[in-house]
């Protein structure tokens, strides 16, 4: 008895390349799209921990600084930053990649809550807001 060489068709071909592709194409774009939420997200998490960062310097200052620095302000580098709200050389951390490349929007504003320092005046909590993170300033207390 003969054997056949029998070998695959064209009709065989086509459909495991069919199944392939319903299968394989759906897996890499939902890596594709996974990666780019990873991205994202990353990007994002690294600007607000550029923000908390700009948030804890500007807490370092005296209450009468921080008073005097109510408004809004559109700070557009780190040295900008710095020189903009004085800061001190030990607290100069942060560098342009820290900063980031978008220009930052800083709020500074006082509440309606106070506290009465030991001399009587009124010393307000501060509101300070940078991009999208929110934190008080406290006066200290003595």
């Amino acid at each position: 008895m003969k054997k056949k060489n029998k070998g695959e068709s064209l009709i065989e071909s086509l459909i495991s390349m069919f199944l392939v592709i319903t299968i394989i194409v759906p897996i890499s774009d939902l890596f594709l799209k996974t990666f780019s939420v990873n991205v994202k997200t990353d990007t994002k998490n690294d600007i607000n921990n550029q923000n908390e960062n700009i948030l804890e310097i500007l807490k370092t200052k005296k209450y009468d600084e921080i008073f005097s620095f109510k408004g809004k302000y559109k700070i557009t580098d780190i040295n900008n930053f710095y020189n903009t709200f004085f800061i001190e050389d030990k607290y100069k951390i942060l560098d342009q990649k820290n900063f980031g490349s978008e220009h930052k929007e800083i709020e500074i504003k006082q509440t309606d809550s106070f506290y009465v320092n030991e001399k009587g005046n009124k010393e307000y909590i501060m509101e300070i807001t940078i991009g999208n993170i929110k934190n008080y300033y406290f006066p200290e207390l003595d």
